[in-house]
């Protein structure tokens, strides 16, 4: 060893010493000393005598003092010591005192970090060790810091002080790891103070604890327990141990014995102290995981803030068992929240369950005195452990105690608590000890065995006392039981999803609230069986969400993927589901799987009365209706095709889902919601439904985004009551744009009223226009778009009629934001209020600009009345226009052309302010002229720097406003870049009016510019100069015929016109073009049998084409003849066109009766115009046209003009001989055809519809041939029978030869004359001819 202080006998340094231990301060802290026996192993322990030997022994196991050999710092953490004598530490360590110690010295812990953690043995020889004083801020305070291992006993701690600002403080040892205490005893005037893990013996052990005993008053924040803060062994015990201390902690986990017991054994122990924290509070334990205890006593009070117990205020784990009694005093007090509770078996646990409970025990007073209780605990005790009490002296029974207790005859206890011979029980051994008997009633009550169902318990056979009423398994009711409960089996399901033993099946769940049945469940919260489950199937891809509401309950639920899986999905309660006590689950689910949701209240208990469970997809909890997608979200708004979509959408947003987003869909144009909002119909019994706004509340304001993607919402139809009422009652944030309203109806005697929506608050309104042929009608606060807004407004167009009390504009009602903007609008409506505050824009204006806008319509109020704002209070406006007429009925200064009224001073105006010189300012009924004409009826504004009110606010004659100019001049005099203003100058749809809609070729350009009259002008909607522009003087709206140019002019008479067209027709249909060689073309001209062309004009038809519709399936032969030539290959659906030929003949038949006549055709490939002509159908002509075509087809005043007529030559023949003499039985046959409807003379035939070839009665259609037969007057009347010839090469004859049927007969009933005359009615007498044969009427 080195030695530092042993050095060779040298007086003069002696009387150093002593001289400076006399004038030095009384400290101490240098006084150390090696005991003088021992050597610090177990066999041979350091022998300390003094408190110097003592603080040697701390500084050698700290490292402070080293043997000879060792390094400095070197640890003895192993070392031994056992006391020979009491100690007192004043010296070494104590509190300040300027009468003593002018300084403050803390005892240095033995063992004094983590990395030398006491191990060795330290026997306190049963002395006592006064004065230990600690004040410190470190992790392990106390006598020993840190100890792990080794042994540390037999030691008294009096006046003991220990205090500290750091974590596990205890007077024994601070961090005493797995070391074992044995007979560690703190007396009543000792005291600890510490934060978390605090104890009177130690605030953190695991090691084996016995014969402890503290009467310290112990204070701590968290985990403060009498014997041990924190105890954390595992099969570890605490034996025979008491705690007399009051203890105290500021939060959780505080106990008599220990704040937090994580497992282990309490045996033969007691708390006598008064325990106080704020929860999981407890005589033995604040909190408990896997214990057993054994043989335990608790007396002295419990005071919690929120949970408190008997014996233990939160049990964790589920392995908790009693073997033994476990004894408390009755009459103690048990405080929570500062209400005392009903004392109880049932407050022996705060939270959580022990099993065999029939093991607690409550024992009044007087028991207690008696001693019952301390002979009842002394029963069976092992070891060294003993229970006593000196009777008349103790009031309780004491651990340790030599006072043993006996029975001096029989003691009988019933189960009420009544004791019979207390006189026998006595600290003297009697020479025969007596028995100890418990007794019940004598007529229990007995319960037969239930069987459990699926979900409902059963229970075994059991016997109730009749007095105490506890259960017992047998009659005699000698074996108690704590559970009765036979626990449910549990639905088992089949591959239905049907249970075999109950038969219910596993309900389906869909989108929305389902109210459910939380059972009982059986399994354990990792089991599907330990779950109520519900089944859903997804019908798309998305997220899936399942909230419960138990009205206050707690509840788990979980996901599975199948019945039988082995783990879910997901799971949640209410520790995730934040503020909430029950569980939500979120899960991405697949298109067409099934799933299975399991619910369950925490503990696995039923709950009364439903609970509700919200499914929800993709944010949803409804279902969408037939063709509407979408989520309702921004990336997925909701895509709306009808009015019941948007009646959903309605109800959706008013059911509590005010953000959700929608767009009408892009293949909708136009959505009729006069299904879904109308009013009543007698006629067809219809019942008024008015339409509910989207967003009725002002706890339900819609907030997200709706597009109406430039669609139509036709007739909104709305007659209420209420304030706030619109297409949208409450709009705030969000953004509602692109929506036209064609026939909306909007009526309501309350307030805040408008097409749109009635209230407004910042939403950003955009796009947005109603209609002519729409209207609204309020009280207070009426617009055109809406009643009330505070949002920007933009882009919006009003053309409804407005009608209000007070606050009425054709835009908005009340602008009532600060520093909002209301740009591009127009209103073009009439706006009329019968009290003040009217306006074209708004009636009320609060703070803000007004910028690029328009009123066109007529203003009517009492007063405040303008063609922008009735009343504005800080107006900034910006290049405006105001065109309509402003009628003020009261007698009021505050009516004005632009504005009625302006309050601020600090209002501005920028641009130009521009207004109708013709419109009329009407106030109390006169007409106001001259200077009492006012743009601004009150107030004034602030004008650009330089500039003054003439420069900016300015009045336009009606010529001005037609001619561009102001449209200009809206725009800042510039035409390129960003505009708002824009005008169609010329044509019939130009506007009077600068506009704020962009379409094609309405910009306004500035410039010197030549009308097609050669005339000049300075505003044109082209920058071209030298483009000659129309003058509207000159329009021709009808075609007129040029006769020296044989056409027709129209758009303007000028030819060098860009409106000027040329037209070959009277009625405006055939446009035609002038070519370099002075010829008009017409480019496409289609003729059928119903054209018809109203015209003087010569042309040329470039592509002209004639088109006959056939009848369905018509085959056979048509006649044909075109005012054009033709090339048969242009004739489409024809099998071949026979031109007719010159020659008729006429052959003989059997029937002498009967004239046959054949037509002769020719075979040609171009035929001329006006050549009659046999056409063969085609067999197969899908599109059942007959077609010819034909190019550059000159037309003129003859073209429909009848065709030459031929006369055929006539001849006989017999169809063998080559003679062909003139035929005598006609006297002439003629061929022609028409290009008109043509009424045929007499003997005229043509080819019927039905193919065959007669007399033709009626009008003969355009383009047909007929043949006209002059019987010779020597010829008798015969019948005629015709057909036609062909040429044809393989013929013998050279002719091929159709009939064409029976020139007299109509149908098979049709009878004639003998001159071929059609009878019509009954035939007189007479001879006639029916199917080619004669017959006689008499």
């Amino acid at each position: 060893m080195k030695k530092k202080q042993v050095h060779k006998p040298n007086w003069l340094v002696t009387m150093l010493l002593l001289v400076m231990a006399i004038l030095m301060p009384y400290e101490g802290a240098w006084a150390q000393t090696k005991p003088s026996s021992g050597d610090g192993s177990v066999d041979n322990p350091y022998k300390i005598s003094t408190a110097a030997e003592l603080a040697w022994f701390r500084d050698y196991v700290n490292g402070t003092i080293v043997d000879e050999d060792e390094a400095d710092g070197t640890t003895h953490p192993s070392a031994s010591a056992t006391l020979t004598a009491d100690i007192d530490l004043s010296e070494f360590c104590h509190a300040a005192d300027d009468a003593k110690n002018p300084k403050e010295v803390s005892w240095t812990p033995i063992g004094n970090s983590d990395k030398n953690k006491y191990q060795g043995t330290f026997d306190g020889n049963g002395k006592t060790i006064s004065n230990l004083y600690i004040a410190s801020s470190v992790w392990g305070a106390g006598f020993f810091g840190y100890a792990d291992g080794g042994s540390i006993k037999n030691i008294t701690f009096n006046k003991a002080n220990v205090k500290n600002d750091g974590l596990r403080t205890g007077i024994l040892a601070g961090d005493a790891g797995s070391c074992i205490f044995e007979n560690i005893k703190t007396l009543g005037n000792c005291s600890v103070e510490g934060k978390n893990g605090t104890g009177g013996i130690a605030g953190n052990a695991n090691g084996n604890i016995s014969n402890c005993e503290n009467h310290a008053m112990v204070n701590g924040t968290r985990e403060v327990g009498g014997v041990v803060g924190r105890f954390q062994g595992s099969g570890t015990s605490i034996t025979s141990c008491a705690n007399y201390g009051d203890i105290t902690g500021t939060d959780n986990f505080v106990g008599g014995m220990f704040g937090g017991f994580l497992n282990g054994t309490i045996l033969n122990s007691a708390n006598y102290g008064n325990i106080t924290g704020n929860s999981y509070v407890g005589s033995l334990a604040g909190f408990a995981g896997t214990c057993n205890l054994n043989k335990v006593f608790c007396t002295g009070n419990i005071t919690a803030q929120y949970v408190g117990a008997l014996f233990v205020g939160l049990i964790q784990g589920s392995a908790i068992s009693a073997s033994d009694i476990l004894a408390y005093n009755s009459s103690i007090k048990l405080i929570v929240g500062g209400v005392a509770q009903k004392i109880d078996n049932d407050m022996a646990i705060g939270y959580g369950s022990l099993t065999s409970t029939e093991m607690i025990k409550a024992f009044t007073e007087e028991h207690l005195k008696s001693g019952l209780v301390a002979y009842l605990l002394q029963q069976n005790v092992s070891g060294s452990a003993k229970w006593g009490q000196k009777l008349g002296t103790d009031s309780y029974p004491l651990v340790g105690s030599d006072n043993k207790v006996y029975l001096d005859g029989n003691v009988t206890l019933n189960c009420l608590g009544e004791l019979v011979g207390t006189d026998k029980i006595t600290n003297t051994k009697p020479a025969q000890e007596g028995t100890f008997m418990f007794l019940h009633g004598d007529s229990p009550e007995h319960h037969e065995y239930m069987a459990p169902t699926c979900i409902e318990d059963g229970n075994i056979e059991y016997w109730k006392c009749n007095l105490c009423h506890k259960f017992f398994s047998d009659e005699n009711m000698a074996q108690e039981v704590s559970t009765l409960v036979i626990s449910a089996k549990g639905h088992e399901y089949d591959e239905n999803d049907k249970c075999t033993k109950c038969q219910k099946e596993i309900p389906s769940l869909t989108l929305g609230n389902k109210a459910i049945t939380i059972e009982k469940t059986i399994g354990t919260e990792d089991k599907i069986s330990g779950y109520n489950l519900y089944k859903y199937t997804a019908p798309e891809d998305g997220t899936l969400e399942v909230t419960a509401n138990s009205n206050g309950k707690f509840t788990y639920g979980t996901l599975w993927e199948s019945r039988t899986a082995a783990s879910y999905l997901t799971h949640s309660d209410y520790t995730n589901n934040g503020n909430s006590r029950d569980f939500k689950i979120t899960y991405d689910v697949t298109k067409g799987t099934t799933y299975y949701i399991g619910a369950r209240e925490g503990s696995g208990n039923a709950i009364e009365g439903n609970v509700t469970l919200n499914v929800k997809l993709n944010g949803l909890d409804r279902d969408l209706p037939a063709e509407m997608t979408g989520y309702g979200t921004e990336k997925k708004p909701f895509m709306l095709k009808s009015a019941e979509h948007l009646a959903w959408f309605r109800d959706y947003v008013n059911e509590g889902h005010p953000n959700a987003w929608a767009k009408i869909a892009d293949d909708v144009k136009e959505i009729d919601i006069s299904t879904v909002c109308h009013e009543a119909d007698a006629a067809t019994n219809t019942k008024e439904l008015s339409w509910d706004p989207i967003g009725n509340s002002d706890n339900n304001k819609y907030q997200g985004t709706f597009d109406g993607n430039g669609k139509t919402i036709s007739n909104l139809y709305i007659n209420a009551t209420s304030d706030n009422t619109g297409f949208f009652g409450y709009a705030d944030a969000g953004s509602i744009k692109n929506i036209t309203f064609n026939n909306a109806k909007v009526k309501s005697t309350g307030d805040y009223t408008g097409i749109l929506t009635g209230y407004e608050e910042n939403c950003i309104i955009e796009n947005i226009k109603t209609l002519a042929n729409c209207s609204v009608v309020g009280n207070d606060f009426v617009g055109g778009i809406a009643g009330r807004a505070s949002g920007d407004i933009s882009n919006c167009e009003n053309h409804a009629i407005v009608n209000g009390r007070f606050s009425v504009g054709g835009v908005v009602g009340s602008q009532e934001g600060d520093d909002n903007s209301i740009t591009s609008c127009a209103n073009y409506g009439a706006v009329t209020g019968t009290d003040s505050q009217a306006g074209g824009m708004v009636g009320f204006f609060g703070s803000g600009t007004i910028q690029n806008s328009a009123n066109y319509g007529d203003i009517t109020g009492t007063d405040n009345v303008g063609n922008l704002i009735g009343e504005g209070i800080i107006c900034n406006l910006n290049n405006v226009l105001g065109t309509g007429n402003v009628t003020a009925t009261s007698n009021t200064k505050f009516g004005g052309l632009l504005v009625g009224c302006i309050n601020h001073s600090s209002s501005t105006a920028s641009g130009i302010l521009a207004y109708n010189s013709s419109a009329k300012l009407t106030i109390n009924k006169t007409e106001q002229t001259g200077d009492a004409v006012k743009a601004i009826g009150e107030g004034s504004l602030t004008y650009p720097e330089g500039k003054n009110e003439a420069d900016v606010i300015k009045a336009f004659t009606v010529e001005q406003l037609n001619s561009g100019e102001v449209a200009y001049l809206l725009n800042g005099s510039k035409s390129e870049g960003k505009l708002a203003w824009y005008q169609k100058l010329l044509g019939a749809d130009a506007d009077a009016y600068p506009v704020l809609t962009a379409a094609e070729g309405n910009t306004v350009y500035k410039g010197t510019f030549r009308y097609c009259d050669n005339t000049t002008f300075s505003y044109n909607n082209t920058t071209s100069e030298d483009a000659q522009v129309h003058k509207p003087s000159a329009t021709l709206t009808s075609p007129e015929f040029d006769s020296d140019s044989h056409i027709y002019h129209m758009g303007c008479r000028n030819e060098g016109c860009t409106l000027h067209k040329y037209f070959a027709d009277a009625d405006g249909k055939l446009e035609a073009t002038e070519s370099t060689d002075g010829k008009f073309y017409v480019e496409n001209l289609n003729l059928t049998d119903a054209t018809t062309i109203n015209t003087k004009a010569e042309f040329t038809v470039k592509n002209l084409q004639y088109s006959r519709q056939l009848s369905e399936g018509q085959t056979g032969y048509v006649t044909l003849c075109l005012p054009f030539d033709i090339n048969v290959a242009d004739v489409t659906g024809a099998e071949k066109c026979y031109p007719v030929g010159d020659m008729m003949i006429h052959m003989p038949t059997a029937d002498a009766n009967v004239l046959k006549f054949v037509l002769m055709l020719d075979e040609q490939s171009d035929i001329q115009a006006g050549t009659p002509m046999i056409v063969k159908l085609a067999a197969e002509n899908a599109a059942q046209k007959l077609v010819a075509t034909a190019q550059n087809v000159e037309y003129n005043a003859n073209f429909f003009a009848a065709p030459a007529i031929k006369s055929l030559t006539l001849r006989d023949w017999d169809g063998k001989s080559g003679m062909m003499p003139i035929c005598h039985d006609l006297s002439s046959a003629i061929i022609g055809g028409v290009h008109t409807a043509t009424t045929l003379g007499t003997g005229s035939y043509s080819l019927r519809e039905d193919g065959t070839f007669g007399i033709y009665e009626n009008v003969l259609s355009p383009y047909r041939v007929y043949l006209n037969i002059q019987t010779s007057q020597s010829a008798p009347s015969r019948a005629m029978m015709f057909s036609i010839g062909m040429p044809d090469d393989s013929s013998t004859t050279g002719i091929r030869i159709i009939s064409l049927g029976d020139g007299k007969q109509t149908g098979s009933s049709a009878i004639y004359t003998l001159e071929g005359q059609r009878v019509k009615g009954t035939p007189r007498k007479g001879i006639y001819i029916k199917n080619g044969k004669k017959f006689i009427v008499k």
